[in-house]
């Protein structure tokens, strides 16, 4: 008989950041700042990392959670009997897309809706977008599923929430996972958690399909601890243990389902190594040669080693740089993967390096990227480089006017 397996032992916590990580605003509310006469979207320096957010064309220089977009849009315009749910995890920002058009000054292409952007303006795919949407209450639950998903990479939220009104689930398997989307855009949309959490709770315990009642388990656990509720995290824990334990593993979907579950098990209980060690184990098991996977396949691999290598820069700070690396070498033009970067460097002293990736991750705009300068230039200032300290003070500035330290920084320096 084998002897029980000893727990293994805690992971130790990772150092403290050096830096601030963000700044207060002068008003909560406050617009971004207007950018004008800058080049058109053919020419524009943001229009590379961004242009599947402005306009659904694809781009190599995009961050994997933009390439994923015009792989939806091109399955939207496939024939609506076809249509099925998205498999992929990574939801947009709430307000990056206009972000970007403000600090891009591609004012032209801010828009409220879809349907706001203008005729000539609108590629295929997004006139398709807007013809799917208008037809919205004839779309079958998985073309609505697909639909909300799409919306929501574009940070269209309150729009898609409105189309989609009141919804429950019914036990009908089309029908919950569309729910499951719609629950997925009201956990996205600020004001809106406690409404995707009733969805979850009521997903993870009446569907039929055990994989989805996993995948609400795994969407509770994470949105849990967002909304600062660890005793509800445990429970969707508990019972995404209960459902995990009667799905075999296997498929590829059903390996990629308990990937997840095991990654946010380990979010909630980064100091426990045994669910980080199941959630990699998985994610070996969808890693096909390259040769096997369509484009689609691919980027679902990548977009969850995304989210291990994250995970693991928390845990394992002994191999946060090494890891850092990896991240980068993923995901290069990211502005979250480049301030993640740019924390491990910090916490291990070395500042120059970690200035140089706030930086990176400063000139690709976004409220992000307004942080990314305010990290850079508490580095600068650490370091005794007062000029490029007041310099990364006044791009954080040109992202975002209401940043009330880097506007009392710059003060300082003329006496204002």
């Amino acid at each position: 008989m084998n002897a029980p397996k000893a727990p293994a032992a805690p992971a130790p916590a990772p150092a403290p950041l050096p830096v601030r990580p963000a700044y207060t605003r002068t008003d909560p509310r406050g617009a971004l700042p207007r950018r004008t006469g800058l080049p058109g979207i053919g020419a524009n320096r943001l229009t590379p990392f961004w242009r599947p957010l402005i306009d659904l064309l694809p781009s190599p220089h995009s961050p994997l959670r933009l390439r994923a977009i015009p792989l939806v849009a091109a399955r939207l315009a496939e024939p609506r009997a076809a249509h099925r749910p998205s498999r992929f995890s990574r939801i947009g920002v709430p307000g990056q897309r206009h972000q970007v058009l403000r600090h891009a000054g591609l004012d032209a292409y801010d828009c409220r809706t879809p349907a706001g952007l203008a005729p000539h303006l609108r590629t295929p795919h997004w006139q398709n977008l807007v013809d799917t949407a208008e037809d919205f209450a004839d779309l079958a639950p998985p073309s609505r599923a697909l639909l909300l998903f799409h919306l929501a990479q574009l940070t269209y939220c309150h729009y898609a929430i409105g189309l989609a009104g009141a919804v429950r689930p019914t036990g009908d398997p089309d029908h919950d996972r569309y729910a499951y989307e719609v629950a997925r855009v009201h956990a996205r949309t600020p004001g809106h958690l406690p409404g995707a959490l009733a969805l979850l709770d009521t997903l993870s315990t009446t569907t039929p399909d055990r994989s989805l009642a996993l995948a609400a388990c795994f969407q509770g656990i994470g949105h849990s601890l967002r909304g600062g509720d660890a005793a509800r995290a445990e429970t969707y824990l508990t019972r995404g243990r209960a459902l995990a334990a009667g799905l075999a593993p296997d498929t590829w979907d059903a390996h990629l389902g308990l990937s997840r579950f095991h990654r946010a098990a380990a979010l909630l209980h980064p100091r426990d190594t045994h669910d980080l060690a199941r959630a990699r184990e998985h994610h070996e098991a969808l890693c096909a040669p390259a040769a096997e996977q369509d484009e689609e396949t691919a980027l679902l691999v990548a977009e969850n080693a995304r989210y291990l290598l994250e995970l693991r820069i928390r845990t394992t700070p002994s191999a946060a740089l090494e890891l850092a690396d990896a991240l980068l070498a993923l995901d290069p033009d990211c502005v979250e993967a480049l301030l993640t970067a740019g924390d491990a460097h910090a916490r291990t002293g070395d500042l120059r390096r970690a200035a140089h990736l706030y930086a990176h991750a400063g000139r690709l705009g976004t409220g992000a990227g307004a942080m990314g300068w305010y990290r850079a230039a508490q580095c600068h200032a650490l370091l005794g480089d007062t000029t490029d300290a007041a310099h990364a003070m006044g791009h954080c500035l040109e992202l975002d006017a209401t940043a009330r330290e880097p506007g009392e920084y710059v003060a300082g320096l003329v006496g204002g």
